[in-house]
């Protein structure tokens, strides 16, 4: 608990650090005005979950949650800067599983060192992520097993030119330091980070990963809807678990508003990567996006070819990736559908290398208070190479009623299923969970 308490305030300073500089340079400013706004809330759950250990015939549990929310603002006139950090303590009551303690941060500040040319991006994300990439994003509500967190911190001085003319050019350096918590006790949940690098054969600090960018991006504006886009990323990364390389990204690509609201994205070239022992390998890469405004409603397509970070293995995976979804916006309902399908690199730990994830969501406005969700997603093996297959399905509905402006009073049930080909390995989680919060 002490190594994570140290690491987690660790993540806290580097971001007063930044936000201090920012202090700083907004004082050297003189006249800039501040906006500052700062907001706090704070959350008390019960929950009932029939199968805490997540195994076939697993032991029951109440288990207690702690939620402490924080979320700071700061704009001026050069400098903009942001916290936000929501925690989530559960304390088992019957101990069938150890206690566990979660943390998300986002913090960023962006300084403008001089008008309108340079400027310096400090950012640090510290989340929960799957421990395969395979697994895609975090799916809401999940619990903490199969998981790790991933902590990213990133500086970036660049310049700019042209700002606000129809060429426009970014240039500049980023440093990025990736590095994820290892579990306390197998199978438990709770994690906590190592300082610097470790060798350990079970550990996942030893997947530490530092990288070195310079960057040039070009924008030319054809004309108020077409812009032409182009650029070059040299990369260096070292890391522990695979072989320190040099990576070179050229690109060209498009931006087309073809309508309001409504745009066309693409971003394309190779990636030539070469390893310190001399190997050296292309790849073809991509992105790209459409949105297309319906009214009030939105259609959304994205596809996706690039590498990925694999906590487990400590490698970049190569993934292609593509994700349609469309939002329906009514005066007192909102419904969102998507579906995913991913492909990843045959060298992919575990295997598995074809998913499909199709998603649901739904939520109803009863009264001005009360509010009524429900949502139903799933994870779909679609071919691995693996002896174990596994497929899962999950389920939630509640109901959010609003006690004040300030308080609100929330009930919650959620469904997860994992259907194994080894049917020791399947199992079923049922949770309720009861929550009282309150805003200040």
């Amino acid at each position: 608990m002490t190594a994570r308490r140290s690491a987690f305030h660790g993540h806290m300073m580097t971001c007063l650090a930044a936000l201090g500089a920012a202090g700083l340079l907004a004082c050297a400013a003189g006249s800039a005005v501040a906006e500052e706004t700062f907001e706090a809330s704070f959350g008390l759950g019960g929950e009932y979950n029939d199968n805490v250990t997540e195994r076939r015939n697993g032991p029951d549990d109440f288990v207690s949650h702690v939620k402490p929310e924080l979320r700071y603002k700061y704009d001026a006139e050069r400098v903009a800067a942001s916290i936000r950090y929501k925690g989530d303590y559960a304390f088992y009551m019957q101990g069938e599983s150890p206690d566990d303690y979660s943390h998300t941060l986002e913090a960023k500040a962006l300084l403008e060192l001089a008008e309108e040319r340079f400027f310096l991006d400090i950012s640090e994300n510290l989340r929960p992520v799957y421990r395969q990439a395979s697994r895609g994003d975090l799916i809401e509500g999940d619990t903490r097993r199969d998981q790790t967190d991933q902590n990213t911190f990133a500086v970036s001085p660049y310049l700019v030119f042209g700002s606000g003319e129809r060429v426009s050019l970014k240039t500049g350096y980023r440093f990025t330091d990736i590095r994820y918590a290892d579990e306390t006790e197998p199978g438990s949940g709770s994690r906590t980070f190592l300082p610097g690098w470790s060798s350990g054969e079970t550990s996942l600090n030893r997947n530490v990963k530092q990288q070195h960018d310079i960057f040039a991006d070009g924008e030319y504006e054809m004309t108020e809807r077409v812009a032409l886009l182009t650029g070059y990323q040299i990369s260096r990364q070292e890391s522990e678990e695979q072989q320190d390389f040099t990576r070179h990204r050229p690109y060209v690509g498009f931006r087309y508003e073809y309508m309001q609201d409504s745009t066309l994205k693409l971003r394309c070239g190779p990636m030539l990567t070469e390893t310190d022992d001399g190997e050296s390998s292309t790849r073809f890469y991509y992105s790209a996006d459409v949105a297309h405004a319906l009214g009030r409603h939105k259609l959304t397509f994205r596809s996706e070819r690039d590498y990925t970070e694999d906590p487990q293995s400590g490698r970049s995976i190569l993934r292609q990736m593509n994700t349609a979804g469309i939002l329906f916006d009514f005066d007192r309902s909102r419904l969102t559908t998507s579906m995913g399908y991913s492909e990843y690199d045959s060298t992919l730990e575990g295997g598995g290398n074809k998913f499909w994830r199709p998603g649901v969501n739904y939520s109803y406005d009863l009264t001005e208070r009360l509010k009524a969700s429900a949502g139903a997603t799933a994870e779909l093996d679609a071919g691995s190479d693996s002896a174990t297959t596994s497929d899962r399905v999950y389920l939630n509905t509640g109901l959010n009623y609003e006690l004040s402006e300030s308080s609100w009073l929330a009930l919650t049930y959620r469904y997860k299923a994992v259907d194994s080909s080894d049917s020791a390995s399947s199992f079923n989680v049922n949770r309720v969970m009861l929550e009282w919060g309150m805003t200040f």
